[in-house]
């Protein structure tokens, strides 16, 4: 007669533990893939509200650069640019009242013989500092 043996064991076959192995590192891997997916999305999404927002700006920039263009290129009003006419005798009674005064005194500008020359950057004389407030 033949007998029995019982080959049920504890342990799980080699090939089953491997199996569970692969399993839960494909899990593992999923949930970085997912992970990894929520990030990018959240980072194109920031990037679209960037973009938006840049967009908008230029409109903005453009509108107001339009609305600058469009009042500097209104011609001007001709009679803002001139003199009036009473300034112009103004002027003038200033300058026929001070025009004796100025040609007895001969040069305006007092000078001061013993001044030190004043030196430019290459060091050249180019003139005197001159004290008027006497």
């Amino acid at each position: 007669m033949v007998s029995i043996t019982a080959t049920n064991s504890a342990n799980p076959p080699l090939q089953i533990s491997l199996g569970k192995a692969r399993l839960e590192q494909a899990r593992r891997e999923a949930d970085q893939a997912e992970a990894k997916a929520r990030d990018l999305r959240a980072q194109a999404d920031d990037a679209e509200q960037q973009a938006k927002r840049s967009q908008d700006n230029v409109r903005k920039v453009s509108s107001r650069i339009q609305e600058e263009a469009a009042t500097y290129s209104q011609p001007r009003d001709s009679s803002t640019s001139e003199v009036p006419l009473k300034v112009q005798k103004l002027i003038e009674q200033m300058y026929s009242a001070t025009v004796e005064k100025r040609a007895q005194s001969g040069n305006p500008l007092k000078t001061n013989v013993n001044a030190a020359p004043v030196l430019n950057m290459q060091g050249q004389a180019t003139g005197r500092i001159i004290n008027i407030s006497a």
